[in-house]
């Protein structure tokens, strides 16, 4: 049975971080869902969908630059735990608000934006602890086996959400999402890392500039940030706010949205597993290409297809973003100094978060103006189209999957 668990798994310091991180990933997984149902329950119109969901990932934008620089300054664990005790306190209120009847849309909202602010701090903080727990040789691997647990936890838990929701309400849902942000505590508390001293330690100030020319002096990391950004923005975003009020409206309800998200989990969880076996010369090559396999699904659900068929249409779409996930996470821990990891994560995440709740924003009002059909189409074209701008950039199709001497970076 031991020869069963990956080595990195019997490591009791990595098997803590990896409980954490799995329980964080699976209360995120249980929100989407609960959120957009328990507001449409509420009487919700499409564009206050869209509202309710901006200012839950707002905060990820605004606070997510500090997060990371506090990362590379401070405790990662202690950032890690802070957070999620935020977050299960913010949860377990939405909860009881909801399930005693008397939590409102701006209850919903207010209270999001608090757990998108500790999202803010802790996801940095998450990707610059690896270092610290992982040797250099192992992080692909867990860098595959973190994403692999994310994707099996994104798989289970928009059903479970989706259960939940239909049966007993937003509400518990909200509640199970707190008890996870709980383990995840109790997880940190347990991982016993030495913590690095940073000495001298440079104000705060300084340490994000710092990371900004670190950032400036990769495109490879630019590239891979702005197409995050356009998919994010002009696919992912309007996906992710039209296509369960489609399920709602025209597909059977929360049980077909699950089903749709449990597509694109399932295929997730492949591509973090087949990042496990197969690793790339060229990793970036492949990652920036394969954001196409995006397209089939949106173009699909433009054309009112049945749920099974977007359900095997989600499968290609989430292969990509688990291999890519896994790709472009190694390829910055590999070719960024340690000391800056938390920076260039969060200088990373903040630009393709910013386009999340602008394109959650402005797809009900677009839906409304132009149709549904149109936003997901041009979707679709935009998610071919970002391959071939991000492959213009050299050190994209170049970069190799062992660091280089500093000068050819």
């Amino acid at each position: 049975m031991p020869r069963l668990v990956p080595a990195l798994l019997r490591d009791p310091t990595f098997r803590w971080y990896f409980i954490a991180r799995t329980c964080s990933h699976f209360g995120d997984g249980l929100i989407g869902i609960a959120l957009i149902f328990g507001s449409l329950r509420l009487g919700a119109s499409l564009t206050e969908v869209g509202l309710v969901l901006l200012v839950g990932r707002l905060p990820m934008v605004v606070f997510t630059l500090v997060g990371g620089v506090l990362g590379d300054l401070v405790s990662r664990r202690a950032v890690m735990l802070a957070a999620d005790v935020l977050r299960c306190a913010s949860q377990a209120l939405t909860a009881t608000l909801l399930i005693t009847g008397i939590g409102t849309l701006w209850h919903l909202a207010a209270l999001q934006a608090v757990a998108g602010a500790a999202n803010a701090f802790f996801a940095p903080a998450a990707a610059g602890l690896v270092v610290d727990v992982v040797p250099p040789q192992q992080r692909r691997q867990a860098n595959a086996l973190v994403n692999a647990a994310q994707n099996t936890a994104t798989l289970l838990a928009p059903v479970a959400s989706a259960l939940l929701v239909e049966t007993v309400g937003a509400g518990v849902s909200f509640a199970v999402d707190a008890a996870t942000f709980a383990v995840s505590a109790a997880a940190l508390v347990a991982l016993k890392v030495p913590d690095k001293p940073v000495a001298p330690r440079p104000a705060l100030l300084d340490a994000a500039r710092h990371g900004w020319r670190d950032f400036r002096a990769r495109p490879w990391l630019q590239a891979t940030t702005i197409q995050v950004a356009v998919l994010n923005g002009a696919c992912l975003s309007p996906f992710l706010v039209l296509a369960p009020v489609i399920a709602d409206q025209r597909l059977g309800g929360a049980l077909a949205w699950g089903f749709i998200a449990n597509g694109y989990a399932v295929g997730a969880l492949l591509g973090s597993a087949l990042a496990l076996r197969w690793r790339p010369r060229r990793p970036l090559l492949v990652a920036v290409t394969i954001p196409i396999a995006l397209a089939p699904l949106l173009a699909l659900l433009a054309a009112g297809a049945p749920v099974p068929i977007l359900v095997t249409a989600a499968v290609p779409a989430g292969v990509q973003a688990g291999l890519y996930a896994v790709l472009t996470e190694t390829a910055r821990q590999v070719h960024v100094p340690a000391d800056l990891m938390a920076r260039a994560t969060s200088l990373s995440t903040v630009v393709g978060l910013a386009a999340v709740p602008l394109g959650m924003a402005l797809a009900g009002p677009a839906a409304e103006l132009i149709g549904t059909d149109v936003v997901l189409l041009a979707g679709a074209v935009i998610a071919v189209l970002s391959a071939p701008l991000a492959l213009s950039v050299r050190s994209v199709r170049h970069l190799p999957a062992e660091p280089e001497p500093a000068h050819r970076r």
